[in-house]
């Protein structure tokens, strides 16, 4: 990382990708965020890959503003973003710029999330960039959630700006105002939902934009969102989904009685359709969906916050 006196950077934002086991993907993530109009730190946070991925990050000279940190074990996405931020802002950037190894940016997809803050004033919790698959078609997984006053705002539409409440962390812009005010992603969600959870508390405190203009690939391998328990057939994908059930019903319990009647609703009729239209693993997915759903009752971590 380029630094000055006292060991104080210069560049001004960091891109904070969390990576495991896909090396080539981060290779080109990398690549081209060296590429940015707008030169960016890179901050690697690795949930201990077995694939080479440190070996090929030691490629990087020491000069590139690649760096790379290991964690002893897989924490999964919130885990690593939640130790990015915390490290990042330790060591004093002013802006953050969150996304998966498998985003691509354009040469002027940060220039296009700054334009849009200065035009905002830098009033804002969060501004997302707008994820297309390789295709060129809107990205299916990286869904945003349209603030409910947007009307009061819709002005900004001309300018490519709409006001949003939760977003992913797929091209995520955030300022440090806003870090050492709400805090860090919860690491105790490991993955799912961490991002939804994180984009709404900031949300409450701030005004929240997406940014159209401002576009990157999301180079997932189908164009598909978690897709239906009810179809799923991989055992393995069937299990993970303990944690979106457990996540998705501890954000929707903090944020009121209602969203977690409306939620709990939503999860018996998730849980009837397993039972009526699965064909395979009936049983497992019925599990998993009421196991996730207590333990989401019960589920109480804390919010980490910077010093």
């Amino acid at each position: 990382m380029p630094t000055g006196k006292a060991g104080k950077v210069l560049n001004k934002t960091v891109a904070i990708v969390v990576t495991y086991n896909r090396c080539e993907l981060l290779r080109e993530c990398i690549n081209a965020l060296r590429n940015s109009v707008i030169a960016v730190d890179v901050l690697v946070v690795d949930n201990a890959s077995t694939d080479g991925t440190e070996e090929m990050l030691k490629a990087y000279p020491a000069d590139s503003g690649v760096r790379y940190h290991r964690m002893e074990k897989n924490t999964g996405g919130a885990g690593g973003f939640s130790f990015g931020l915390k490290k990042a802002y330790g060591e004093g950037y002013d802006y953050f710029w969150l996304m998966d190894d498998d985003t691509m940016i354009y040469p002027d997809s940060l220039e296009k999330l700054m334009e849009a803050g200065k035009k905002l004033e830098d009033g804002y919790g969060f501004l997302s960039g707008l994820a297309l698959w390789t295709d060129g078609t809107e990205c299916t997984m990286n869904y945003h959630a349209i603030a409910a006053d947007w009307n009061m705002e819709k002005k900004k539409l001309e300018e490519g700006i709409l006001k949003v409440e939760a977003a992913t962390f797929v091209s995520f812009f955030t300022r440090r105002e806003v870090i050492a005010s709400v805090g860090l992603p919860i690491k105790e969600y490991f993955i799912w939902g961490d991002d939804t959870e994180f984009t709404r508390r900031i949300s409450r405190c701030y005004p929240c934009y997406l940014a159209v203009h401002s576009r990157v690939i999301h180079k997932m391998a189908s164009n598909q969102a978690s897709g239906d328990i009810a179809d799923n057939i991989d055992t393995e994908r069937i299990d993970r989904m303990f944690y979106s059930v457990r996540n998705d019903c501890c954000t929707h319990r903090r944020m009121g009685w209602k969203n977690f009647l409306r939620y709990t609703i939503n999860t018996i009729h998730m849980l009837v359709h397993v039972l009526m239209r699965a064909r395979q693993f009936k049983g497992r997915k019925a599990k998993v969906i009421i196991k996730g759903y207590f333990a989401g009752v019960m589920f109480r971590p804390g919010i980490e916050m910077v010093r």
